[in-house]
């Protein structure tokens, strides 16, 4: 555990959340109080299943997915980034973290309550997921070829003008906290449209939620964690400052070349 403080929330990774984590002017880790007029204010700016709730230093009585989708209840433990960030992560993505949620219940339903592909895929999204918005093949295919002088030297201009990335995971948001060399996020290709980029941020957020929710419902899609392609996060110009030298990247120990089972992206 450390002190409360928001430090954090100029890095880049927190975009997706920044909204709503300066929404309550904090200066100590957020009660039960707080959490309820945390809501109450990020109502109008997302679509939140109408019974949710953060709920501090709940012990749910049966499965945590279950729990939260029987009551909307979300077990949160007090002075706790993870679940800080978590709380968070469904303001900000209310549409996956419910269709996440639902993805497990419906699983456990089955009788996997041990997690299998299926669930540990889910899981990995959720805890360590990053959203990258592309509207330019080749980019998408140097990402999943681990070419990262392609992705991030020879192509450096194309971030943020045609390739993006959405921070979802609460897991990866805590250990941004610390940021550090072998720092990886578990990336999930989204093809965009160009005009994706013009979009303020907010919209960009909303229409990728939407479609991942969609995408989410369908069982037999994100089978595997072996689906999700690693990211290394420092390498992405401008969230990190020694990334501006192109030696950064010959750190082959971080940036590996080695391939991996071809992995399935969604397409428009």
């Amino acid at each position: 555990m450390s002190h409360w403080h928001t430090d954090y929330l100029s890095h880049p990774l927190y975009q997706s959340v920044q909204t709503f984590a300066k929404l309550l002017a904090l200066s100590d880790w957020p009660d039960q109080q707080a959490y309820d007029q945390l809501l109450t204010l990020a109502r109008p700016l997302a679509a939140l299943p109408a019974g949710l709730r953060f709920c501090s230093d709940l012990q749910a009585a049966s499965y945590y997915e279950t729990h939260i989708a029987d009551t909307g209840e979300v077990p949160t433990r007090s002075e706790n980034w993870h679940d800080w960030f978590n709380a968070l992560a469904w303001l900000a993505w209310p549409l996956s973290k419910a269709a996440l949620n639902a993805r497990h219940v419906r699983a456990i339903g089955r009788g996997e309550i041990k997690r299998g592909p299926r669930r540990d895929a889910a899981t990995l999204l959720d805890e360590c997921g990053v959203i990258v918005a592309c509207a330019e093949p080749a980019l998408g295919q140097a990402l999943d070829d681990m070419q990262w002088q392609t992705l991030f030297v020879d192509e450096r201009h194309a971030w943020g003008r045609q390739i993006s990335v959405h921070a979802l995971g609460h897991a990866l948001f805590e250990t941004g906290l610390a940021p550090h060399l072998g720092w990886c996020g578990k990336a999930l290709l989204m093809a965009v449209e160009p005009d994706f980029f013009a979009l303020p941020e907010p919209v960009q957020r909303e229409q990728l939620d939407s479609r991942l929710a969609t995408l989410l419902a369908d069982d037999d899609w994100l089978a595997s964690p072996r689906q999700l392609w690693p990211l290394p996060l420092l390498g992405i110009p401008g969230w990190w400052p020694d990334n501006t030298e192109p030696s950064f990247y010959q750190n082959t120990d971080y940036f590996r070349p080695s391939r991996r089972a071809k992995s399935s992206s969604d397409t428009l």
